[in-house]
């Protein structure tokens, strides 16, 4: 007899589907309109900051260009198919290492789910955007969430494996999917599933799984489209053995902690993995109203959970490696005065002062915290002074949490800061409209071409 993990026998690709077909009818809203759309533009931003290196430029010049098609961050005029500006998109965004997180999951759904918005919403509206989002959000996180953190443990990217479902999720909204397709597009996309955490040690490549991830689930979606089945049970039967060795840890159909998944996942006030981030807001309570200075300090403990620690990569060769060393990013915090994205640039790593703090840092695993995690993330930092003073904060909740969350006028400025290099003052005030729920500048459509110069 074959194992099933849902009620009643039911494919878990029938479920998933079901979900999303609630979505496309149940009521949204305005306050979760307003957190979708703020994930939207924070996603955005982050591709005109992921895009800024010789790897997406390399990966440009490896695809065909069209004379109509879908823009890219930051390209101008250059026009490509959905298939490849969906892959380009998804790298941009995930090598920001600045886009947004569930912690539910321990994967970051907007590298999937909002370049599959983008590169299909020719003629569509608001309404239709927002639920796109809230599907690819939903099932891409409880599928994230039902291996976390087994997934990391066993040694698979959550991001990268789960990131077809999200792409599949938004774009059978987008494209009005009936429910025997958006199955069928479900089961295609476990094909095109994978992802390693090794990939890590290699940070600058890393990113490439989550945009080939990303491209698979759309041609999934579009094969599907076609007629083209999957199997049925491939969830029960495929991935979860593969990726998880046994049924979900979590059901597929538990409520989200925050009733969906959007409204329970983060965005971050500076870059770096989301492991640093409570270690930065600690340190930055300390050093709000007592002024330290680098050479009185005797060391610096920093006590949080197991995974931040087995997610570190030791060695500095580049901002990737940078943006996973909690050492790093406390002594840049205390050396530099900021935790930005000029904070994790490689030009800094020759800094005597930086480095010399580093190597004060010891990082420790905290049994509370390790009992929290996954459902919350956090972090006790002490700085020890030569003259014996201490000084101690605790973070249970990172800014940008959902119990903490970050204020639209951070996203309004990151996406500024991101963009100003590549598009026009008038475009980026009226791409802002994006947070405009209720008065919005223009259509979906519209706004997105002005992120490719299409609108004069």
């Amino acid at each position: 007899m074959k194992k099933r993990f849902s009620k009643n026998n039911i494919p878990l690709a029938q479920v998933l589907s079901q979900k999303i077909e609630e979505i496309k009818t149940r009521s949204i809203s305005f306050e979760e309109r307003l957190i979708l759309r703020q994930h939207l533009l924070d996603a955005i931003a982050s591709a005109y900051i992921g895009r800024r290196g010789r790897l997406f430029e390399d990966l440009i010049n490896l695809c065909p260009k069209t004379s109509k098609g879908v823009g890219l961050p930051g390209c101008g005029k250059l026009r490509m198919q959905p298939l490849d500006a969906s892959m380009l998109w998804a790298f941009a965004i995930h090598a920001s290492v600045f886009e947004d997180g569930s912690r539910e999951g321990a994967c970051h759904p907007a590298s999937a789910i909002i370049p599959s918005i983008l590169v299909l919403s020719e003629e569509k509206d608001w309404d239709k955007i927002d639920r796109a989002i809230l599907a690819g959000y939903e099932v891409m996180i409880l599928i994230a969430r039902s291996g976390n953190p087994q997934f990391t443990l066993r040694g698979f990217h959550p991001t990268a494996i789960t990131a077809p479902f999200g792409c599949v999720a938004a774009s059978s909204v987008m494209l009005d999917y009936d429910l025997s397709t958006i199955q069928n597009a479900l089961c295609l996309s476990v094909m095109g599933s994978s992802g390693l955490i090794t990939s890590f040690r290699a940070g600058k490549t890393q990113p490439l799984q989550v945009g080939w991830a990303v491209r698979n689930g759309l041609a999934a979606a579009m094969i599907a489209k076609k007629g083209h089945q999957g199997y049925i049970y491939i969830f029960e039967e495929g991935f979860f053995p593969a990726y998880l060795g046994n049924a979900p840890l979590i059901p597929i159909d538990k409520p989200m902690e925050y009733g969906n998944a959007v409204k329970g996942s983060y965005l971050k006030p500076y870059p770096g993995c989301r492991h640093l981030h409570p270690s930065i807001d600690a340190l930055s309570k300390i050093l709000n109203g007592n002024p330290i200075q680098p050479s009185d300090i005797e060391k610096i403990e920093v006590k949080t959970y197991r995974v931040a620690l087995e997610t570190e990569i030791h060695s500095l060769r580049s901002r990737e490696d940078a943006y996973f060393n909690i050492p790093y990013a406390i002594a840049s915090r205390i050396v530099l005065g900021k935790s930005d994205w000029e904070a994790f640039d490689e030009k800094n790593f020759s800094n005597p002062e930086l480095l010399g703090l580093m190597k004060k840092v010891d990082v420790l695993i905290d049994k509370e915290f390790e009992e929290l995690y996954p459902k919350q993330r956090g972090a006790i930092v002490e700085i020890v002074m030569k003259n014996g003073e201490r000084f101690s904060e605790r973070i249970y909740h990172a800014l940008g949490e959902p119990e903490n969350p970050l204020p639209q006028s951070f996203t309004l400025e990151k996406f500024y800061k991101a963009s100003r290099d590549f598009i026009s003052e008038k475009s980026i005030e009226r791409i802002k409209t994006i947070l405009d729920v209720l008065n919005p500048a223009d259509s979906p459509d519209l706004l997105f071409k002005e992120l490719y110069g299409e609108v004069e």
